[in-house]
Order: structure tokens, then C-alpha cells, then sequence
């Protein structure tokens, strides 16, 4: 196992120095050139100057134009999103003119995203050799129908859908989409807005998901829709009412999540965001055993959410904080837990960046019962790596993840995980 380790440390070198000896330089021409999208025609009223946006006539896939050159969308979120700043893997750039609607044709784009992993862990003293893994595959298709509605479907399976063997397909995302004048509209199986935000500056799905996700904060897809608007060029709202209970089980009820979400840009690449939700549910009374043994009835409550988000955006770095509180997590009062991840990912050339992540779940219960409330993934983790683009399609990560339990515990797994758009 140590050749494994010894590999793998060879990896991490040679993608290193294959980034630095590819690094395009910069020629003063191009430094600091205005934005302007290559349609059909030319926008002349692009509201972003400076921007780093460039489609070319007939290309799906959107491309960055920094100061360094260009590279592909690397901070990669769910698939089907739209294209924001931070750009998104293997979407499309959905500038338009609105001014010139006659520029515009309706077209499609197929999305096929995959995420393997290869790794071992080290668990009390010995490697465990855990092989190949397929981790997630997107397989889906967006449509825009004119510079305002949009549909996109996306089919998911990944090792979580597995059972008794037999891996099952899940509709990730099915729904139409409206955009306007500082309004978007989002009905169907929707991407929440839980942590949209937390999801674009981590960038790195393919290597791991951000803490929200991970830990069990809430679902990054529901049934319902959302509607959010820019109410200036600093301050946006977003409301939604969901089913609450995620894509892989979209059934009728009476219960619902309502969330709302406010993002603010007070400067210039600083990003907050504040965000609550509540999940309703029947309250009904549960049989529960107390710690004297006796057993007693307990009324379930409402399931609340709040979720608090910072993060600095700089030309050769982002930074990041979050914060999540859950409270009565299984529909019982004094059931809580609380997750804090802080990142930070260098932009060492247009095609590597190197990061690093440190997460810590706590969870408390009701201390009258005797079934104890565990939260998932208490603990800590500590995730380091670096992250490669061979091309715009392919990226690569030699990773590693730090685990500490709550009883000091301790295991490593060591991973190379690669990104595929096609």
C-alpha cells in the first residue's frame, strides 16, 4: 500500500509542473479588453464591462477570458445551472442582446457529466485497498426556447442509488425556467437555493460535495418552485416552496418546505448570503422512551433551517465560510446539530488550483429521551488537493480526506478523482 501512497504523491507533483510549464502568458493587449459577446451580432449594451464571458457563434460550452488567459468553467456546480461569474461546468453562456431579439435562435445543449473516484483508506493503522468507484453520472438536455424560457431535464445515478445491487436512475432536475429583467422563475424538479452560493465557490462537486449536501442540511434538488430577483446590482431575494423531501421522493402531501434567502454584494468579489427554511409536518403525538425508562409522548414540531454564507472572490484566490443550524432535525424539540466548513482554493494558473477544506459537525438530542439522536457525519473533516484541468472537458484531483470522529477516531482516505463533460 505504501506504492499506492508513493503514486500518488508522483501525481500530484507531475500535474503540478505540467500546469506551471503550460502556463500561456499574457500579452498586454489583452489585459483589461472590454466585454462583448460573438453572436450573430455584436451587444453593445452588455451590462457587465470587463467582463469575462466570450461565446463564439455556435459553441454550447462557455468559456472564461481572464487575465491569464482562457481556460474552461472550472467551478463546477450541478449540472443544468445557469451560467453565473464563477462560470459552471459544461453549461451554456446565456448572454443575450436583448435589445436584438432578431440575433437570437433557439437551440439545445446536452449535458453528460461523470465523476470516478480511485482510492484507498486507512483506518486504524492499515490501508484498505477500495478500488474504482463511480461516484455520479448526468446524463441530460437543455433547451432554450428564446432569450427567456429554458427547459432542462438531467437523469442522475450514483452509488447512493444503489440497492441490493441494483443501481436505479433518479429525474434530478426536470423544469422550465423564466428569466426577464432581474426575474428568474423556476418551476418542476428544481435545484434548491439552500446553498447555491456555498456550491459555486467550492467549486469541486467532483471531489466532494460542499458541507450542506454532505451532511445532510437539506436536498440539492426538490419538487416546487422558486422565484428569485435582483432587486439592485447588491441585493437579490429568493423564495421557494418545495416538497421538501428531495428528488428521489417526489409523492403528494401535506407538507411543505418554504424557504427564503437573501444574497448581498456590499463590495465589489464579496459575496454574502442569509438563508432560512421551515418543513412542516403533522403534529401528531410519538411514543418515546425516556432515560428513567418510562415511556412518553412527545408532539413533533416544525423542521427549521438557517444557513449563513460569506465568501472573497480575488483574482488568485477565493475564501469562504458557512454556517448551518438545524433545528428539531427529526421533527423532535431539542434534536439539533450545527455544521461549519471554511475553505480556501489558490488560483495558481488558469488550469490548476490548489485547495483545502475543514469541516466539523456537532449534534445535541433531547436529553429526556433514551434514544439518542446521532447526526450524521458528526465530527470532523479536513479535505486537501489540487485540482487539474487536462482540457475543457477533463479534470482531475488527487485528494485527501481527514476524518475525526466525536471518540477521536481517526481515518485517511487518499483519492484521485476525475471530472468528465462531454
Amino acid at each position: 500500500m505504501n506504492k499506492f501512497f508513493i503514486a500518488f504523491t508522483f501525481a500530484a507533483a507531475f500535474l503540478c509542473s505540467t500546469a506551471m510549464a503550460q502556463q500561456p502568458q499574457q500579452r498586454p493587449e489583452q489585459k483589461d479588453q472590454p466585454c462583448q459577446e460573438k453572436m450573430d451580432k455584436p451587444c453593445h449594451n452588455h451590462a457587465h464591462q470587463n467582463c469575462p464571458h466570450h461565446a463564439e457563434k455556435g459553441q454550447t460550452e462557455c468559456t472564461h477570458q481572464n487575465h491569464q488567459g482562457q481556460q474552461p468553467c472550472s467551478h463546477h456546480g450541478e449540472p443544468g445551472h445557469q451560467c453565473s461569474h464563477q462560470g459552471e461546468a459544461a453549461h451554456q453562456c446565456n448572454h443575450q442582446c436583448d435589445h436584438n431579439p432578431a440575433a437570437f435562435r433557439p437551440h439545445g445543449q446536452a449535458i453528460v457529466t461523470l465523476f470516478e473516484h480511485f482510492g484507498a483508506t486507512n483506518a486504524q493503522g492499515a490501508w484498505t485497498q477500495n478500488g474504482f468507484q463511480m461516484e455520479r453520472a448526468y446524463l441530460g438536455y437543455k433547451y432554450m426556447f428564446d432569450p427567456h424560457w429554458t427547459a432542462t431535464i438531467i437523469f442522475d445515478a450514483s452509488e447512493a442509488t444503489f440497492t441490493n445491487g441494483i443501481e436505479h436512475v433518479f429525474v434530478k432536475n426536470a423544469f422550465v425556467q423564466y428569466k426577464q429583467k432581474g426575474l428568474t422563475a423556476s418551476a418542476g424538479i428544481i435545484p434548491t437555493s439552500h446553498a447555491w452560493l456555498s456550491e459555486k465557490y467550492w467549486g469541486l462537486r467532483y471531489v466532494a460535495r460542499s458541507m450542506f449536501d454532505l451532511y445532510g442540511f437539506g436536498n440539492v434538488a426538490d419538487l416546487g418552485f422558486n422565484l428569485k430577483y435582483d432587486i439592485c446590482h447588491w441585493l437579490s431575494a429568493d423564495i421557494s416552496m418545495l416538497n421538501g423531501e428531495g428528488f428521489r421522493r417526489v409523492q403528494l402531501d401535506n407538507h411543505f418546505l418554504y424557504a427564503l434567502g437573501f444574497d448581498l454584494r456590499p463590495i465589489e468579489n464579496l459575496d454574502l448570503r442569509v438563508y432560512g427554511d421551515i418543513q412542516t409536518h403533522d403534529t401528531n403525538a410519538v411514543t418515546r422512551t425516556r432515560n428513567s425508562g418510562i415511556d412518553t409522548t412527545v408532539n413533533q414540531v416544525a423542521r427549521k433551517n438557517l444557513h449563513f454564507f460569506a465568501g472573497y472572490d480575488h483574482r488568485y484566490f477565493r475564501i469562504a465560510a458557512e454556517y448551518n443550524m438545524r433545528f428539531a432535525s427529526d421533527y423532535v424539540k431539542g434534536d439539533n446539530a450545527t455544521g461549519l466548513s471554511v475553505y480556501a482554493v489558490g488560483k495558481i494558473t488558469p488550469r490548476l488550483n490548489i485547495f483545502c477544506r475543514y469541516d466539523r459537525g456537532v449534534s445535541s438530542d433531547n436529553d429526556l429521551l433514551a434514544t439518542a439522536f446521532r447526526y450524521d457525519h458528526d465530527g470532523q473533516n479536513v479535505f486537501a488537493g489540487v485540482d487539474f484541468h487536462v482540457n475543457k472537458m477533463v479534470a482531475v484531483s488527487p485528494a485527501i480526506q481527514y476524518h475525526i470522529t466525536p471518540d477521536n477516531t481517526t481515518s485517511l482516505y487518499a483519492y484521485l478523482s476525475c471530472k468528465v463533460n462531454l
